[in-house]
């Protein structure tokens, strides 16, 4: 009832359309993805979660319900929740973490030529870092792999991670694994990164950052036994800096042959089943009756931004959901005493009004003009709103001609 309310959608409007529409999760689906979220993120928690005791192990036993849905999460991910990047036993502030440098240099300005970039970069580190181990660290997101790779003068290292991992957690997992692998004790570290949002995720790090930062501060925090000095710089991506250009290389190299890191964010397991939820109302819509009548129907989400106020979203949500009020809708619910156009003496539906019906023949060719949609190709409903909706001047071009039939 909610969302009828909130997208101005009649009673009778059916569920599987209204959930397309407001890009939904069917209830019986959120509600089980809800209960996952909600465990997943105890894990994560590790033991700062009230469900482990002082002694860190489990303080509640799961029912059988709840089992059943952990073990099916570990089989859909195909890998184990102990897998799962959690908060490190000791939390840190920002202040323990270490200097970090995102526009300090004038090389970290990317309106400058490729080749300034390299030359500003080169001076910087001869005159501010020469003394530094250097290591670059970058991450890969392909449909194949998603992978993370690290390069210093000693030695290099690229691995597979688990490709539910977003790109931001693959390029902080890059360099805590820089950390572990490429380090030497005794010097300063220089790790460079084209990851500006990590970090910046790091330089502003709060008990809500995710999980994989937190995992990238202790990291940092343990090697500062080891080492005099660490530095994080972010570095523009291809801008010819050769350090990136290898590390870059390096993880688009990776292979099914190349070791594989199981570590999983919460955050990106969240954000897929959310999707995976998603794609489910699609395609019980797409299997349903609706599909041929309406067609692919875009969100509501997708279109408010072209919308000017509440009465444009509702007319936009009925238009394209076909529940615009009209004689044949109302008849067809009892509400209606007559169907049919007084004029074509057809059933007097918006597919009637806006395509056939000869009261409106004027604006119906000013209106196809103006959207370069072409009624001889064959008439059809679904492919005139599709392309009314393709994009922002369109749908105002469509709103402001509804007046003219009666409609708006």
């Amino acid at each position: 009832m909610a969302l009828r309310v909130a997208l101005g959608l009649p009673k009778w409007t059916p569920n599987i359309v209204l959930m397309k529409i407001a890009g939904q999760e069917v209830l019986s689906e959120k509600i089980k993805r809800l209960a996952a979220q909600f465990f997943i993120r105890q894990l994560a928690n590790g033991t700062q979660s009230p469900i482990y005791d002082q002694n860190c192990r489990p303080s509640i036993k799961l029912i059988k319900k709840d089992e059943v849905l952990m073990a099916n999460l570990s089989a859909d991910l195909v890998t184990s929740t102990d897998h799962i990047i959690s908060f490190p036993d000791t939390l840190f502030s920002r202040n323990n973490v270490c200097e970090i440098h995102l526009s300090d240099f004038s090389f970290q300005n990317k309106a400058h030529p490729v080749f300034l970039i390299k030359d500003l970069f080169e001076e910087a580190v001869s005159k501010e870092f020469y003394d530094y181990h250097i290591i670059a660290t970058d991450a890969s997101k392909s449909r194949s792999f998603t992978s993370i790779a690290g390069i210093s003068n000693l030695q290099s290292f690229v691995y597979r991670i688990h490709p539910i991992n977003s790109i931001f957690t693959a390029e902080a997992l890059a360099i805590c694994q820089a950390l572990d692998e490429l380090s030497v004790t005794d010097k300063n570290l220089l790790l460079l990164t084209d990851s500006y949002s990590v970090l910046q995720a790091l330089k502003c790090l709060t008990i809500k950052s995710p999980k994989v930062i937190h995992r990238l501060a202790g990291k940092i925090f343990v090697r500062k036994n080891f080492n005099q000095k660490i530095c994080l710089v972010w570095t523009p991506g291809h801008s010819l800096i050769q350090w990136n250009e290898k590390a870059d290389l390096l993880a688009k190299t990776v292979t099914e042959s190349h070791p594989f890191i199981e570590w999983i964010a919460s955050e990106d397991i969240i954000s897929h089943f959310q999707t995976i939820s998603l794609q489910k109302t699609n395609h019980s819509f797409q299997n349903s009756k609706y599909q041929e009548s309406i067609g692919d129907i875009p969100t509501m989400l997708t279109l408010t931004p072209w919308l000017k106020n509440r009465r444009e979203d509702i007319i936009i949500a009925r238009l394209l959901t076909r529940m615009i009020i009209t004689p044949a809708l109302l008849h067809r619910f009892g509400l209606h005493n007559n169907p049919r156009c007084q004029i074509c003496n057809r059933d007097n539906n918006i597919e009637h009004i806006i395509l056939f019906c000869s009261k409106y023949s004027n604006h119906r060719s000013i209106l196809c003009a103006k959207l370069n949609f072409d009624l001889q190709l064959g008439p059809s409903l679904k492919a005139f709103f599709q392309n009314a909706v393709s994009d922002k001047r369109h749908l105002r071009i469509l709103l402001q001609s509804l007046k003219s039939f009666d409609i708006y």
